[in-house]
């Protein structure tokens, strides 16, 4: 069976506009809870268990939000999707900004999460399907917005002392001025498919299915514990660095964003390295450096090289896995899967971080995200060692 497309008529030059701003807002909302975790662990009388709640809860609802995207009926065009995730968004800033009490604070964070996740799966989809051949090219060129976003974030958290109210009530009225662009954007064409029965498909044996799914099922994990590693960092450096180092929260955010810078230049410079290696290859290496770079990251005066560097090593990780998986499992549920999967790592992970912390201490925080990212390393072996016992599958 093979779908094709009837082609689209080419994106109003508007939409690239639009969807800057998008990944702005996504790049800002991203990492914001991270420098801010200090003072709302003070304003709510939080130990770092209960701090990482709020991680897991804003996680929790990136999730909801992708499954939710993925639920919406094909009729609701992307830019109705990316409205109702952009109203909440304004909604969740809004609940944390001024929420009085721990409960509210947690649903709010939530709230923001189910609009990220909706919004973010939205505006990648909508995109890929506008530009069509021209759509990898689009996404990397928009998505640097991300990156100026999650550099910008804790900066404008740092610059306030730690306290979020502000940023957040920027992030709502950020939102809702990109409601007006948005809707007044040219309706997108529905897309026209049809179904062409070929007689050269070949089924696939009914004996290739485990495997198929022992595949899409390490995928999934490699994903969701990078995800944790990747956040956990950004929402756990802050609290670092103060703790090894006594700095402020303004110092600690500052230094802070540059892992998002770094991890910003390595996204650039990962398009050549993907010409010279193979995405095993990338993939494993720019973990182990990243294992090696978290270690340091528990010597208090390596501590903020180390997490720059970490950005760094793990901006290829994400974008190359993604190119592996499309190679080894073509079609769409596979992405969607691991993409949903993914937003549970910090659902996972923050409470483990936040309890080691406070069992064993500061030094706790920098080996926990070593262990973490040691364990996607191994994932990533077995990967590889799966893929060589076994031929191509056919799927």
């Amino acid at each position: 069976m093979q779908s094709t497309s009837a082609p689209f008529p080419a994106p109003p030059r508007s939409l690239a506009a639009v969807a800057l701003g998008i990944f702005l807002l996504l790049g800002i909302i991203y990492p914001i809870l991270g420098p801010a975790l200090p003072r709302l662990s003070a304003q709510f009388g939080l130990q770092a268990t209960g701090a990482s709640l709020l991680l897991s809860a804003n996680s929790a609802g990136a999730f909801l939000g992708v499954v939710l995207a993925g639920l919406l009926p094909e009729r609701l065009m992307a830019e109705r999707r990316a409205a109702l995730a952009l109203m909440l968004t304004a909604l969740g800033s809004l609940g944390l900004a001024f929420a009085p009490d721990f409960p509210l604070a947690l649903l709010a964070s939530g709230l923001l999460g189910l609009g990220f996740g909706m919004l973010d799966l939205t505006i990648n989809v909508w995109l890929s399907v506008r530009y069509g051949e021209r759509s990898a090219a689009m996404l990397n060129l928009l998505s640097a917005g991300f990156g100026v976003g999650a550099v910008l974030a804790p900066l404008a958290v740092g610059r306030a002392g730690g306290n979020v109210q502000l940023p957040l009530l920027g992030c709502a009225v950020f939102a809702g001025l990109l409601l007006w662009p948005l809707l007044k954007l040219p309706r997108s064409p529905a897309p026209t498919t049809h179904l062409e029965t070929t007689g050269s498909t070949p089924t696939p044996l009914r004996k290739s299915a485990r495997p198929v799914q022992l595949l899409l099922g390490v995928f999934i994990l490699l994903f969701m514990v990078y995800v944790a590693v990747e956040g956990g960092v950004g929402a756990w450096e802050v609290t670092a660095l103060q703790d090894s180092l006594g700095l402020s929260t303004a110092a600690a955010s500052q230094i802070s964003s540059l892992y998002w810078v770094f991890f910003t230049a390595g996204r650039m410079i990962t398009a050549p390295l993907t010409l010279r290696f193979a995405p095993p290859q990338l993939v494993t290496g720019a973990l182990a450096l990243a294992v090696i770079s978290l270690a340091c990251a528990a010597i208090p005066a390596a501590a903020p090289a180390a997490y720059s560097l970490t950005g760094l090593f793990l901006a290829p990780v994400f974008a190359t896995s993604l190119v592996w998986l499309s190679r080894e499992l073509p079609g769409k549920s596979a992405p969607t899967l691991v993409f949903a999967g993914g937003f549970l790592g910090p659902v996972l992970f923050s409470p483990v971080i936040g309890s080691l912390r406070d069992t064993f201490g500061p030094a706790a925080t920098p080996l926990a995200l070593t262990g973490i990212a040691a364990l996607d390393l191994l994932l990533v072996v077995w990967l590889v060692n799966l893929l060589r016992r076994r031929p191509r599958l056919a799927v």
